[in-house]
């Protein structure tokens, strides 16, 4: 049995940033990084935009970064609003590159880095836990059993510790994405490239020696109509396309086809016990935002400082802050990701986008979790 000052459970970007910036805030508190992933699968966040740079810089990884051989992007297209295919520049940013992401690289990356700083990283998963005399009691999935005095949740959109302690996630929508790896039929230099269409949006990125990803993005209960829950639907709407046919060469498919959820979700709940959610398990945001990696890691660095004060200082004051912060951040991502989906009109009568003009003046509260 170990005893851990803060025990992180999950080892994606948002628990290693928790753990990078406590190595620098407060590098005398004991860190155990609780790493459940079996294996690293691509997901639909296969490119960051430009300001991912000053983070990584300021978690001190950015020269391992550039080392990995991620690809630079200097763009992102996208129809929407239009049939024509408009083009965000990057070069006019401060930073004037983003990049496309090999994700199991970056993911190891992070891990490797957080060990190497003093982070014990733990090849297991939470199974349960219980606070109890002033301190946490972690059982784990290999057997062992550890004790710590403050536990971060970084497992994701799952919020698996949360959950055990009656928080409850709240879904804006049921968005779902339908996607598949294949081969590609550029070198990826257009950069994010989207599409939308009456029943969703398409999203393409290529990625470091695993040719392109692609998503074909609606709501969950339009999969089965769509036939999207099989290749054969995916193909059939792709050749539908304009431009993302053009870059997606769908006849050399690279693993099968996943569907997972992707909508907007806050988790909601109240507790005096000594826990903070990090990522997607505090809140996840739309994959049209691109900015789940940069938010994840964003907010493992403002929970490192919460924690530090809270553990060496005893102030609470931080917990409450970050708590804050979170709800702001959530709140002004509504705003903007609802601006941004009435762009688009030419499909006013179909499900999907009459249900996000429909959202603009329905709360969080009111949309019950359906996953």
């Amino acid at each position: 049995m170990a005893s851990f000052d803060v025990l992180i459970a999950g080892a994606g970007p948002a628990g290693c940033a928790t753990a990078l910036s406590l190595a620098d805030f407060a590098p005398n508190l004991q860190v155990g990084l609780v790493d459940g992933s079996v294996a690293r699968h691509a997901g639909i966040g296969e490119a960051v935009p430009p300001p991912i740079r000053p983070v990584l810089v300021h978690l001190g990884v950015w020269d391992a970064f550039i080392a990995a051989g991620h690809c630079p992007s200097y763009r992102t297209v996208a129809a929407w609003g239009d049939s024509r295919l408009a083009s965000n520049e990057f070069v006019f940013h401060a930073q004037q590159a983003g990049w496309r992401l090999d994700r199991t690289v970056f993911d190891a990356m992070l891990v490797q880095a957080a060990t190497s700083r003093g982070a014990m990283h733990l090849r297991s998963k939470v199974v349960a836990l219980a606070h109890r005399e002033a301190a946490w009691h972690v059982s784990l999935s290999d057997g062992t059993a550890h004790s710590a005095r403050f536990v971060v949740d970084a497992t994701g959109r799952a919020a698996t510790v949360a959950r055990r302690c009656s928080f409850r996630a709240v879904n804006l929508d049921t968005l779902v994405g339908c996607c598949l790896q294949a081969a590609s039929r550029s070198e990826g230099t257009e950069g994010v490239m989207i599409e939308t269409f009456a029943e969703g949006w398409w999203y393409t990125a290529a990625v470091p020696r695993r040719g392109r990803v692609i998503a074909c993005m609606t709501d969950a209960d339009r999969v089965r109509p769509l036939g999207l829950s099989c290749g054969e639907g995916l193909v059939r709407l792709l050749a539908e396309t304009k431009y993302v046919q053009q870059v997606v060469d769908i006849s050399r498919p690279i693993g099968r086809l996943r569907i997972f959820p992707a909508g907007s979700r806050r988790l909601q709940g109240k507790t005096t016990l000594p826990l903070l959610c990090v990522g997607d398990a505090a809140m996840c945001y739309d994959p049209v935002s691109g900015q789940g990696i940069i938010k994840a890691l964003r907010s493992g660095i403002f929970a490192s400082y919460a924690v530090g004060d809270f553990l060496r200082n005893g102030d609470v004051r931080g917990l409450s802050r970050y708590d804050l912060m979170v709800s702001r951040e959530f709140a002004a991502y509504r705003e903007v990701l609802r601006d941004y989906y009435t762009q688009e009109k030419r499909w006013p009568n179909q499900p999907f986008w009459r249900r996000r003009t429909a959202a603009a003046t329905t709360s969080c509260e009111e949309t019950l979790e359906r996953f």
